[in-house]
């Protein structure tokens, strides 16, 4: 025998529907707390990221300036190597005669030093910027004979 549904019957039913769609709802979602969470550790990250990017750059920016210290050394070390036999003493310039208004805050300074051997003389070339020392600067040691 089929009973119907009494008034309690079907309120009970719409209750217990209404409570589990809340509780699937609420499993399926992020609370606002959650979401705030969330962006704010992502916030942090992209902060850590964009202070790596800068000093990515920065070093970038460095190294650059130290290799062309480091190629200008060289060419004043090659003009000491194929030139006449160096005189000992220090001598020092910058490089506006063979590259006019391209390296004006380069200097360089070399100085030839005996060396304990006959017909052979220690160079020392020091590529900086200014007067005082920086961490762009480089020195080159190189040995000459005499030909």
């Amino acid at each position: 025998m089929i009973v119907p549904p009494t008034d309690a019957t079907q309120r009970e039913r719409r209750t217990r529907r209404a409570t589990s769609g809340d509780a699937n709802r609420a499993q399926t979602g992020f609370t606002l707390l959650e979401v705030l969470v969330a962006v704010a550790v992502l916030g942090l990250a992209l902060v850590s990221l964009l202070g790596l990017h800068v000093r990515t750059l920065a070093l970038v920016d460095r190294d650059q300036r130290v290799t062309e210290a480091t190629f200008l050394a060289r060419a004043v070390m090659t003009d000491a190597e194929i030139g006449p036999f160096p005189d000992l003493g220090v001598t020092s310039g910058d490089f506006e005669d063979r590259w006019p208004e391209r390296y004006p805050d380069l200097r360089w300074e070399r100085e030839v030093l005996p060396s304990p051997f006959p017909d052979v003389h220690e160079v020392r070339v020091r590529v900086s910027r200014g007067e005082e020392e920086s961490g762009d600067d480089v020195s080159l040691v190189y040995y000459v004979r005499r030909r």
